[in-house]
């Protein structure tokens, strides 16, 4: 269905100005914290026609703007296509991503993408650890915005976060998700769950010890249980080369073609991987040629 996501994004907005109870709308998918849907609340009042249109150029905009001329080798790959299809915000996303990288606004960009959580399950943390060695004021930023979001949050709505919990729980379909978690489903039942806690452990203690953002991201995006295909856009602000994209945006096509065939999500999983090798690869050759240049 067009536009799904959005939909649900502005029905929420519109029982929160309705003084309703968002969580409780029923057969509505609502599992995001309450203050994630106060960014559509703007839009409300505008036709739905108007508002897919204003979000799709939204979404465009990020997306050329960020990447400019290597967007065109990545237009037609399916996270970017069905992030357009249900009107996610997750090429919105990707500018929120590459403020993390700024020493200006990091703090206040990390404090929008926790109200999508399972984006940066992994790289909120981090990002935490690594401002609090080295730049301090983008905690201050991340905690006051964030404060004031959860404060507004009580206030139109005192209960929200057990509500929020009790309908989050809903969502939890990790074994059809595009992680590691949905890779490893294969397994029988008894082992599933404790043999994929510990490869995600192991990953997390990896990743975490080579204190990089771009692998930082990456391997949050493999390890989130709540991870879909759609959700992985924000990973191409990581990559450079064209050719690279290229082929990541033709593997997202088998991808989604083993998808459809099985009726889940998990074969998206491979891009995150796909990713994460060309991360490594790149960086092992700039290492390469800094140590032959040292030589000579």
């Amino acid at each position: 269905m067009p536009f799904k996501d959005i939909d649900i994004f502005l029905r929420a907005a519109a029982a929160i100005l309705q003084g309703n109870d968002p969580y409780s709308i029923p057969n509505l998918e609502v599992f995001y914290p309450l203050p994630f849907y106060f960014l559509f609340i703007p839009l409300v009042s505008l036709p739905l026609p108007v508002v897919y249109a204003l979000w799709s150029a939204l979404s465009a905009s990020v997306l050329i703007a960020i990447l400019r001329q290597r967007v065109v080798w990545v237009a037609l790959s399916m996270p970017v296509l069905l992030t357009f299809l249900f009107g996610q915000v997750d090429i919105v996303m990707m500018a929120l991503y590459a403020a993390l990288r700024s020493s200006v606004g990091a703090g206040i960009a990390l404090a929008f993408l926790v109200l999508k959580p399972q984006l940066v399950l992994l790289l909120a943390p981090w990002m935490l650890w690594h401002w609090w060695r080295r730049e301090r004021r983008q905690i201050v930023l991340f905690l006051v915005v964030l404060g004031a979001l959860i404060a507004l949050s009580f206030l139109v709505q005192p209960d929200w976060v057990a509500r929020f919990f009790a309908r989050s729980g809903e969502r939890t379909r990790a074994a059809i998700s595009s992680s590691v978690w949905g890779v490893l489903a294969f397994l029988p039942a008894p082992l599933w769950l404790p043999v994929t806690a510990s490869v995600v452990a192991a990953i997390v203690i990896w990743a975490w010890r080579k204190d990089r953002f771009d692998v930082i991201a990456t391997v949050g995006l493999f390890v989130s249980p709540y991870i879909f295909s759609y959700n992985l856009t924000p990973l191409l602000v990581l990559l450079r080369r064209k050719l690279i994209m290229f082929g990541l945006a033709v593997l997202s096509w088998f991808t989604f073609m083993i998808a459809a065939w099985q009726s889940n999500d998990r074969a998206a999983a491979f891009i995150t991987l796909a990713i994460l090798v060309v991360l490594l690869a790149e960086r092992r050759c700039a290492e390469k040629r800094g140590s032959s240049g040292v030589q000579k």
